[in-house]
């Protein structure tokens, strides 16, 4: 009931956030506020992200973190969600998909280029100068096992 709750304010303040073009905060003593609606409109699936990446913040929503870009910008944008709750749509993706970012002032759009698993004890993953999205989650998925090294990790690029 907790998250269901939470997901309701997190989008009221998204939607205070269109009107205004100013940042809402979901309830009055978080330290975060969503930044940008991801959508995927194969899976009819939407995600709203908050800034910041901590822990804390995952549990309510997929976050964006802090060291890459924004949309548009030429430096990767990354977003994170945990495998097993707003992030566990990332499976059904496959190439060539369409996924749409709104943040308070532009709409973009990007097609999935490349999926792959890495171990992230022998693989960094890298923030480019370039303007791509870059999809992370914990894998594999229906798994039991928390935070292991393997990383499902989807790329892609605008269009």
């Amino acid at each position: 009931m907790k998250a269901e709750l939470s997901h309701y304010f997190i989008k009221n303040a998204w939607s205070k956030t269109l009107k205004d073009k100013n940042h809402h905060k979901p309830w009055s003593w978080a330290d975060t506020y969503p930044i940008m609606k991801l959508n995927i409109p194969t899976l009819s699936k939407s995600s709203y992200i908050l800034q910041g990446e901590s822990g804390r913040n995952m549990a309510f929503s997929v976050v964006h973190l802090s060291t890459s870009g924004m949309p548009g910008e030429l430096k990767s944008t990354v977003l994170s969600g945990h495998k097993d709750s707003h992030f566990e749509y990332l499976q059904e993706l496959k190439i060539g998909d369409l996924i749409m970012i709104q943040d308070k002032l532009n709409s973009y759009s990007y097609s999935i280029s490349t999926i792959k698993i890495i171990d992230k004890n022998k693989e960094k993953l890298n923030i480019r100068n370039t303007n791509e999205l870059i999809l992370t989650t914990c894998y594999p998925f229906n798994d039991l096992m928390i935070g292991g090294p393997l990383r499902y990790v989807v790329y892609a690029t605008p269009i």
